[in-house]
């Protein structure tokens, strides 16, 4: 009798074990921070947008600018090759390129840019005050700095994705370099 009770209680252990490193992700965990995500923008279509349109999947937000020299286009590259690792699992995530440079980035820009990395991808703008606000909501450090280079400006920002659960909610924050395998890995987890 003992030895089936510790049996048992082996299994029970490895079990709770399993579904607590089924829930470890690579990204941070912020679901504690409550942030608010309430926000209209403007898609690459003129359609005003909200992230409740997008409820019942998952959602990436990335935040930057179509002259991004670096940061931008790896990371637009690294989530195009997140989509592919996922194949049909995919058709659960929204990823959202938000602008931080809306003189710029038009709508017919980022009809342009976006669909070059991931069809499905969408791109959003405003004006400069909407773009302050919901970077403000998300933390987002970003500022205008004359580089002297033939486009005038550049823009220094910070980087990294934040994933927003089925329901709504601000789950994770995903740092900037992450591989595309472990940013699936998150992704499914909650998708």
């Amino acid at each position: 009798m003992k030895k089936i009770a510790l049996l048992c209680l082996i299994f029970i252990c490895l079990v709770s074990c399993q579904k607590i490193q089924d829930q470890s992700f690579v990204g941070t965990d912020i679901s504690s921070a409550h942030m608010d995500t309430s926000f209209k923008l403007r898609d690459f279509n003129g359609r005003l947008r909200t992230l409740e349109d997008f409820r019942g999947k998952v959602v990436v937000l990335f935040f930057g600018f179509t002259h991004c020299p670096d940061i931008c286009p790896t990371t637009m590259t690294d989530l195009k090759k997140t989509m592919n690792l996922l194949k049909e699992k995919a058709s659960g995530i929204q990823v959202i390129f938000i602008t931080l440079d809306p003189a710029r980035d038009t709508e017919d820009v980022l009809k342009k840019f976006i669909p070059t990395f991931n069809s499905s991808f969408l791109g959003l703008t405003g004006s400069e005050r909407e773009i302050d606000k919901v970077t403000t909501q998300f933390k987002i450090f970003y500022n205008k700095v004359n580089d002297g280079s033939k486009a005038g400006y550049t823009i220094d920002h910070s980087a990294g994705l934040y994933v927003i659960d089925k329901n709504g909610n601000v789950k994770l924050h995903i740092s900037y370099g992450e591989k595309p395998e472990d940013i699936a890995s998150d992704l499914e987890k909650l998708i």
